[in-house]
């Protein structure tokens, strides 16, 4: 979506200053015409926090994920290590 600049307003704005008709005009095209190209508008930045929330939606839901491998991880871990003292404590005198 392209950013919609008055430059008209802004070359008003640059004669006022001080500019001369001519100075006002192309420095006013000039700011319109680099603004339309590479200012976001309203909706870019809406579209773009639309795709973090997603992004950090995923994210959490990844970690959520490693959470609960690594408790099982641990958990087996423990239950291993449990039955090796156990078997250990057997096997003693």
């Amino acid at each position: 979506m392209a950013v919609t600049v008055d430059a008209l307003g802004l070359a008003e704005d640059f004669e006022k200053a001080g500019f001369s008709r001519d100075q006002a005009l192309g420095m006013a095209r000039a700011i319109r015409d680099h603004a339309s190209e590479t200012l976001a508008t309203k909706a870019d930045l809406r579209e773009f926090e639309l795709r973090l929330e997603t992004r950090f939606a995923q994210l959490e839901q990844n970690f959520a994920e490693a959470q609960t491998s690594m408790i099982k991880w641990f958990t087996g871990i423990m239950i291993a290590q449990g039955a090796a003292i156990v078997a250990l404590i057997k096997l003693l005198p």
